[in-house]
């Protein structure tokens, strides 16, 4: 095999690679031993910052160690220890409170980073890919993820499977229709409300997850079966559902052009800088409206206190509680 060549790391790189990793080894993190630059895929020749590590002596030759479970660092590994590193030394240089930040960073050096890697060993020695990909979603290194996603999927995996991979990615255009029509069929048949919810989060059908998602409470507070129903209610918020609908709420309210309906699903989503700009491209068509509200919430965009409580005072004028007629 030919000998890469090596080019040599420029020097910019250079002093950013080391300065986010505060010229520590991102493994061993002892201060003041002598570092050197590691090329996580072995290419000499490939200088980007992402495929960079900074690690010591001692550290670097783990990484050259054949076999032995637990003992080699491969570049998976690596890219753990590195990650975790400079979150840590960019939260150190940003907190005051130094002993403190140094206190949670030994926490997470001996705790978190010796599970994950030994835990995404395990699963790499039984090809346990898809777990493995949950592993990498959950600590939120997506490039690991998608690898093992790709892997998985390469391997002729369940309907299921690759609906729940796909959603992981947040990539449900790329489930075949085929597969969604199976799965489709195999929720409804079983009448399975809850997981047919997930199933569409999965395929991008938010409308369609919270109706099911309702149902599904509806028909566990029915049969009592409370922790289930706040179970699924929780989850229904978790995944950011409300949100989703008040989007698609605006975008259907943009299409119809109904102004109110806009500036009402912007202020539920508490996009102030989007409410504003609104209010301010349909100036002219406020002002000329007999549409109090509208005429408020422009007084108070443009910062005109005067003209924001004279209107707050005209409506109060109009203001009256309306009681519903009880008789039969």
């Amino acid at each position: 095999m030919a000998k890469k060549t090596r080019i040599e790391i420029p020097s910019d790189v250079a002093a950013k690679v080391l300065f986010v990793s505060d010229r520590t080894c991102c493994i061993c993190r002892l201060s003041r031993k002598p570092v050197q630059i590691h090329h996580l895929d072995e290419n000499p020749a490939n200088n980007d910052m992402n495929n960079l590590a900074v690690l010591c002596l001692d550290c670097h030759n783990d990484t050259m160690i054949q076999g032995g479970f637990g003992r080699k660092l491969n570049s998976e590994q690596v890219i753990l220890y590195r990650d975790d590193w400079t979150r840590i030394v960019k939260q150190k240089r940003n907190n005051t409170a130094l002993e403190a930040v140094q206190e949670q960073a030994m926490d997470h050096d001996s705790n978190f980073i010796e599970y994950i890697t030994s835990v995404s060993e395990i699963y790499r020695e039984i090809k346990e890919y898809v777990l493995l990909a949950g592993l990498y979603d959950s600590i939120g290194n997506y490039d690991l993820r998608d690898k093992y996603i790709e892997i998985a999927l390469g391997e002729t995996p369940s309907d299921q499977t690759i609906c729940y991979l796909r959603g992981m990615q947040g990539k449900g255009n790329l489930i075949p229709s085929e597969v969604i029509e199976r799965e489709t069929s195999r929720y409804t048949q079983n009448k399975d409300y809850s997981q047919r919810a997930r199933f569409y989060l999965d395929v991008g059908k938010d409308k369609e997850a919270a109706l099911d998602y309702v149902r599904s409470v509806l028909e566990d507070l029915e049969n009592n079966n409370l922790f289930s129903a706040a179970f699924y209610l929780k989850e229904l918020v978790n995944e950011k559902l409300i949100e989703k609908l008040f989007e698609k709420a605006f975008r259907k309210a943009t299409l119809d052009n109904d102004l109110w309906w806009q500036v009402r699903a912007l202020q539920e989503l508490e996009w102030k800088s989007e409410l504003n700009e609104l209010l301010f491209e349909n100036e002219k068509f406020i002002e000329d409206s007999d549409d109090i509200h509208l005429r408020i919430l422009l007084a108070r965009a443009k910062g005109d206190k005067n003209k924001f409580f004279e209107l707050r005072k005209e409506l109060a004028q109009y203001t009256k509680i309306v009681e519903i007629d009880q008789k039969n």
